[in-house]
C-alpha cells in the first residue's frame, strides 16, 4: 500500500486551469462586493433627504460612509492586485 503525506502542502496540487478559475472567482467576488458598497452608500446619503429629526444622525451617518468609503478602497486595491 502506498504511503500517504501526513502534510499537504496548500496549493502545489492545483493545476493552472484550477488557479485561473479560483483567481477568476475571487475578482468577481470583489467586484459584487465592490457594487454592493456602492449601492450601500447610495442609501446612507439618501438619509439626508429624509430630514430627519434626530441632531446626530447626519453625524452617524457620515462615521457610517466614511467606514464604508474605507472598506471600499481596500476592496479596490484588492481587485487590482488580484
Amino acid at each position: 500500500m502506498a504511503q500517504q503525506s501526513l502534510v499537504r502542502l496548500q496549493g502545489l496540487g492545483r493545476t493552472a486551469k484550477q488557479r485561473r478559475r479560483e483567481d477568476q472567482d475571487r475578482r468577481r467576488n470583489l467586484r459584487i462586493a465592490i457594487r454592493q458598497l456602492e449601492r450601500a452608500e447610495l442609501y446612507l446619503v439618501a438619509l439626508y433627504s429624509l430630514n430627519l429629526e434626530d441632531t446626530g444622525a447626519p453625524k452617524q451617518v457620515d462615521d457610517l460612509v466614511g467606514r464604508l468609503r474605507t472598506l471600499l478602497r481596500s476592496l479596490v486595491e484588492l481587485k487590482v492586485s488580484a
